[in-house]
């Protein structure tokens, strides 16, 4: 044991040195000199309750100190099971205004929702994952509620860490299949008639009573144990996948309990919800105290166990669990949102502490889009660059690797972030709510025997389907149709995008196609990309610099990588 662990816990030891040597002597005393020492046990219980809380500070301590330590890290380390973690999400109502899927893997969303992640529980996780895919367009209130909120978390370090230590209670390995408990709770059919499980609880209760009248009763008791244990172990494998979820309900209520008491008024309505949501579950925490029991004492853990057996505890609780949920789905729905919320929170607010500069969304009425030195968040050493979308639309050009689909992304990062956390990385933003909808790449769907152009198009189609004139939709694309040959791809682009721009959108779009800088000059302003050889080979500023592309690298690229001068001359 090194000095640092011995001095920091130098009154812990103290205490159990002193509780040992009482209780020794008590006893030593008390049977060879007069009872009376025994009286020498009440300082003995005392200093072994104080042993206790000296061990629970210290155990806080340590947790603050590794919370501490993780504030505004640049990533949390952390296994993430990504079909889990949008669970709730798929299983929860949403609007038809949701991020769909194909928006949600162009912008590599899975990438970016690990670099945001700092929450310490499954709801916490799984509700940040929601609040991403579900971009606040009408309720804008809403929005600002969560600024406040994050913004307390910010600036009020002993709230912040208040909350944090209530919601490490819960267990991280725990909660995983909450979602699917509370919205769509399985339908479990006993394997037996319940009655049969309240009378051998009643015989069980009674059984003891039969000792009174003799000894041999004692094997009657063994057979109503050996019946229930039949019974509970049965049960178990049937329904052990279940367990863990209610029992993480049950520290759910508990962590929801703790925060409910939380003095916070930046939290706004959040505690009011929680409070409203406890008061019709109160009685949960009875009904399951004894499914999944565990302890680390391992005699506690064994006594836990047989009583659990023959009383059917665990058996009968966890039926009775199941009911209570369904009866119970609403609030125990809410309080399930408001404790992932606060946790979703204060983990946008250590993600603001990781970053070099942010700014909060600012929303308008008029259609438009203005970003200024805006920045992606997964690159190590960002570039930004600024941009203002109107009523015209965008056309950026550019050579390959110059930056063009870097900053498509970069753009709708930063709005789905604006509208989801009201976290923006850039100097400003500025701009209407906004729907965002993305087509960024698509390889050939071999299993559906899709060839990369029907992609495409469906996925240009379903963006032309979403548009309408009550919301504003931002509209990002990368290299239309690039499956087909180059005739009918210009055509077809040129037809879209002079759509698009005359209906309710606002469109940023990038292409190899020069020509189209031209045929679209009347209803889109032209930006690019650029590269230059230098003594490294090709370089890059990855700066957005007005009007169309002047020069082209695929061959330099070519000859850069070695390709025979047959090739690249």
């Amino acid at each position: 044991m090194n000095v640092r662990v011995l001095r920091e816990n130098l009154i812990l030891y103290s205490l159990l040195l002193l509780t040992a040597v009482l209780i020794y002597f008590a006893f030593l005393l008390g049977s060879h000199i007069s009872p009376r020492y025994l009286w020498l046990l009440l300082p003995g219980a005392l200093g072994a309750g104080l042993s206790y809380l000296e061990y629970r500070r210290l155990q806080r301590r340590k947790l603050l100190s590794r919370l501490r330590a993780q504030w505004g890290i640049p990533e949390m380390k952390k296994e993430r099971d990504f079909a889990a973690i949008a669970s709730l999400f798929e299983q929860a109502e949403r609007p038809n205004t949701a991020l769909d899927d194909r928006t949600w893997q162009d912008l590599t969303m899975d990438a970016v929702f690990s670099r945001l992640d700092r929450t310490l529980t499954w709801p916490g996780m799984q509700t940040l994952y929601r609040l991403l895919r579900l971009p606040e367009i009408d309720n804008l209130e809403k929005l600002r509620a969560r600024s406040r909120a994050v913004t307390g978390f910010e600036q009020e370090k002993s709230v912040r860490e208040a909350v944090q230590v209530i919601l490490s209670g819960m267990e991280g390995r725990l909660g995983s299949g909450l979602p699917t408990l509370i919205w769509n709770t399985p339908q479990i059919t006993p394997r037996h008639p319940l009655i049969l499980y309240r009378l051998m609880f009643v015989l069980a209760l009674f059984s003891p009573l039969l000792l009174l009248l003799s000894l041999r009763f004692f094997l009657v008791m063994v057979f109503i144990f050996q019946i229930n244990m039949y019974l509970h172990f049965k049960v178990q494998k049937e329904t052990k996948a279940h367990f863990e979820g209610v029992r993480a309900l049950r520290q759910l209520i508990t962590v929801g309990g703790k925060l409910a008491r939380i003095d916070a008024q930046f939290l706004g309505e959040l505690p009011a919800a929680l409070r409203s949501a406890l008061g019709q579950v109160k009685g949960f925490r009875r009904i399951v105290r004894y499914v999944g029991t565990e302890s680390t004492d391992p005699l506690t853990y064994m006594f836990q166990q047989y009583f659990t057996i023959f009383y059917l505890a665990e058996v009968r609780g966890f039926y009775r669990a199941l009911d209570f949920i369904k009866e119970n789905r609403k609030p125990l729905q809410q309080l399930f949102l408001a404790v992932g919320e606060i946790d979703a929170l204060q983990s946008v607010a250590s993600y603001r502490a990781s970053l070099d500069y942010y700014c909060e969304p600012e929303f308008t009425q008029g259609r438009g889009l203005e970003l200024k030195e805006a920045y992606h968040p997964l690159l190590a050493e960002p570039v930004p660059n600024s941009v203002q979308i109107g009523g015209r639309g965008i056309l950026i050009t550019g050579s390959n690797m110059s930056g063009k689909s870097t900053f498509l992304r970069t753009v709708g990062v930063n709005v789905l972030l604006a509208q989801s956390i009201a976290t923006c990385l850039a100097r400003k933003y500025r701009g209407c709510p906004l729907r965002l909808l993305t087509s960024i790449g698509r390889a050939d769907n071999i299993i559906e025997g899709k060839s990369y152009y029907l992609e495409e198009a469906l996925s240009v189609l379903r963006v032309i389907e979403a548009l309408s004139d009550r919301l504003t939709a931002l509209v990002i694309f990368d290299e239309l149709y690039r499956g087909t040959n180059s005739e009918e791809r210009i055509f077809a682009a040129r037809r879209v995008l002079e759509y698009l721009v005359r209906r309710n959108a606002l469109v940023l779009t990038a292409t190899h196609d020069l020509e189209l800088t031209s045929l679209l000059a009347e209803h889109y302003d032209s930006f690019h990309f650029s590269e230059r050889v230098g003594a490294l080979g090709l370089e890059f500023d990855y700066k957005l610099k007005k009007g169309p592309a002047t020069t082209k690298n695929a061959i330099a690229l070519l000859r850069y990588l070695g390709y025979p001068k047959e090739i690249t001359d």
